[in-house]
């Protein structure tokens, strides 16, 4: 859809009858995602498709059960003298990655008709808001999509780890998710190298992050007694305590996401369901709960690990002397601004504008290996009940 203002419409309540005199709004809930991810910034001057090499680390491959004892010469060199090495291997990763964008705009907004719209300086104010709010919410579900894209996808009840992308791979989930194959996925993620930089540490062990739905997180401490007994309060790293993580299970922080991928499965694909629905309403539309999120019967969780990946931003520039040009943070970042661009054709006054948002990132790959996506089975109005005492 093209930017200039071709077709416009009245989008604010006009004073027609006696309205209240406060305008309300809904706000949708903030993640763990934009507190989490980290975030840099996209290279100028390379083009827009990058290369990542990873130096792997270097091993022998020996138990080292197989040393020679050490001989003197006798006619030659003893081994001790000129050693028989035993030659090593070196390599390195490349993973390619680069810039993506997507942009949204509101409908078209004309100033003569705001001057009959009820409180309009409040309605405006609480579009605003809806706005930057939604700028918060396209950028988690960004995250939470290039997190799973980039990291291996496993079954709950199995271990066997699918290649990095391919959803559909992965046989559908049969069972919940269990502590046990949490443990020995933080032995083997800490295996691979994952206690450094993770989440935190306490009583000396690193502690990496489960995101999962706060139903997913009941559940695992419901079934495990364990976990229930859990009174080690040590304190949280900094990087959690703000998202309200008070304490850590079994080597985890849970980290509740109220919009966690869910999906339904037919014909060996896995099909996300967005969480809510599109409705019309009084003027324009709404977004309510969608009933099909609250009912799909598979899931996802993530293990997370900070070092998985890097949003990186475009950046601002550069300046060019004798060639200026319009360059601002707010035009890769998501968030709107207001455009008011004169046409002859279609705003020769100055009177119709809308809101623009441009996103402009790249994932950059650090260590994708440090991550999992478990795809799991849900366990829809699983409640534990008592019968009532009078009847």
């Amino acid at each position: 859809m093209a930017i200039q203002c071709s077709t416009v419409n009245s989008l604010f309540q006009s004073y027609t009858s006696q309205f209240g005199v406060d305008i309300w709004d809904r706000y949708s809930q903030d993640s763990v995602w934009g507190k989490l991810t980290r975030v840099g910034k996209f290279p100028q001057g390379l083009g827009t498709t990058l290369n990542e090499i990873t130096v792997e680390r270097v091993l022998s491959g020996s138990l080292e059960n197989d040393w020679a004892n050490v001989a003197v010469s006798n006619g030659t060199s003893s081994n001790g003298c000129v050693p028989a090495p035993v030659d090593l291997y070196l390599g390195q990763t490349v993973r390619p990655w680069g810039l993506q964008t997507k942009a949204y705009q509101t409908p078209c907004i004309c100033l003569d008709d705001l001057k009959h719209s009820y409180l309009i300086e409040n309605q405006v104010a609480k579009t605003v808001d809806a706005l930057t709010q939604l700028t918060k919410t396209v950028s988690d579900y960004r995250r939470r999509y290039n997190y799973m894209s980039m990291v291996g996808s496993i079954q709950s009840g199995y271990n066997t780890e699918y290649a990095a992308g391919n959803l559909n791979a992965v046989p559908v989930p049969t069972s919940p998710l269990g502590q046990d194959q949490l443990d020995e996925l933080r032995v083997q993620i800490l295996r691979d190298g994952g206690g450094r930089n993770a989440l935190g540490k306490e009583n000396g062990q690193p502690v990496l992050g489960l995101i999962c739905s706060p139903e997913q997180s009941r559940n695992l401490l419901r079934n495990n007694a364990d976990l229930r007994q859990d009174n080690r309060y040590a304190i949280p790293s900094e990087l959690v305590a703000p998202l309200g993580v008070d304490r850590s299970y079994a080597g985890y922080y849970h980290m509740g996401d109220f919009e966690i991928p869910r999906f339904t499965y037919s014909g060996g694909v896995y099909t996300p369901i967005y969480p809510f629905v599109q409705v019309g309403t009084t003027q324009g539309y709404k977004w309510d709960l969608n009933p099909l999120y609250n009912t799909a019967p598979i899931e996802g969780a993530y293990i997370y690990h900070p070092d998985v990946y890097e949003e990186a931003l475009q950046q601002v520039g550069p300046n060019i002397k004798g060639a200026a040009f319009n360059d601002f943070p707010h035009y890769y970042n998501g968030q709107f601004f207001w455009l008011n661009i004169l046409s002859e054709a279609y705003n020769p006054l100055g009177k119709n504008g809308r809101w623009l948002s441009v996103f402009q990132s790249g994932a950059r790959p650090i260590n994708p290996t440090l991550g999992k996506f478990i795809l799991l089975k849900r366990c829809v109005d699983d409640y534990l009940v008592s019968s009532c005492v009078y009847s």
